[in-house]
């Protein structure tokens, strides 16, 4: 892939461009296939719920699991609802209704290019269809989905718990250059093509930055020797936000920390004393 783009930057630099801002918009697909991951979910949540929501634009798989006060949870970049099963059973057996979806271009849920604004307009229409949620649970690009939700869409929470939140697209542009091997002349014609596929600019996607405007309490789980989402993005985010609390999580990596029992159960009680299960 490298010499490939090192050659068709000399030869054809638009073409480049063009397919480094395809490649910029396309999550890596989630090995497992649909049928699997829906009997995995049924299979540990019997009274689980799944639908598929078709708003203009949006078509979404969601699965509702348990009775409560509502908990959005959102997966990160590459990965699916699967991902936050651990939390949502968990979150479904304290007493909460999770509600878990498949964002644009991930899991079960239909296209092949997705962006943080695909993840805005997918909550928005879970919102929209499912009710309001009165908490969140984001992972990686989740977790910056959840700051602006609350932020941006106004969603009505009343307290948040991220794992590993990545700050937003625009401090991956760089990385992802040099992982591809665009030359770094080509990179500013890359993201132009990505603003007019997306709608917005990077830098308008910037959690970090609408964290600053986060009024509910939140618990924000990092490990510090992360390998694909730095700990200072959470030490500036949490720096940032009024009434967050940033808790280290040692040797459990980047999505290894999703499964952990002992953040779980912590992830669960601050939810608890944020939203008693029988608060409405």
């Amino acid at each position: 892939m490298r010499l490939w783009f090192a050659l068709e930057s000399r030869v054809a630099p638009t073409s480049a461009e063009r397919r480094a801002a395809r490649m910029f918009v396309t999550p890596p697909k989630h090995k497992r296939s649909s049928k699997a991951s829906l009997r995995l979910i049924h299979s540990n949540e019997p009274a689980a719920t799944h639908i598929t929501l078709h708003e203009p634009g949006v078509r979404v798989s969601a699965t509702s699991i348990g009775d409560g006060p509502t908990v959005m949870l959102l997966h990160g970049w590459g990965g699916s609802a699967l991902d936050m099963m651990p939390a949502a059973g968990a979150l479904a057996r304290a007493g909460y209704r999770s509600v878990v979806f498949d964002m644009p271009g991930h899991g079960r849920s239909p296209g092949r290019e997705s962006s943080l604004v695909e993840f805005l307009r997918a909550m928005r229409a879970v919102s929209r269809t499912l009710g309001a949620p009165d908490f969140i649970v984001g992972h990686s690009f989740g977790g910056a989905a959840a700051v602006l939700g609350i932020t941006e869409l106004g969603l009505p929470v009343r307290g948040a718990v991220l794992f590993s939140p990545a700050p937003g697209p625009a401090y991956y542009v760089d990385r992802f250059a040099r992982t591809v091997g665009l030359p770094r002349e080509r990179t500013v014609g890359m993201m132009r093509l990505v603003v007019e596929r997306v709608g917005r600019s990077v830098e308008s996607l910037d959690a970090l930055v609408a964290a600053r405007s986060a009024r509910v309490p939140a618990l924000i789980f990092h490990d510090p020797a992360d390998r694909e989402v730095p700990f200072s993005f959470a030490q500036q985010m949490s720096a940032t936000w009024a009434g967050s609390r940033l808790v280290e999580r040692p040797s459990l990596g980047h999505k290894r920390i999703l499964r952990d029992a002992a953040t779980i159960a912590a992830a669960v009680d601050f939810t608890r004393s944020v939203l008693p299960p029988g608060a409405r």
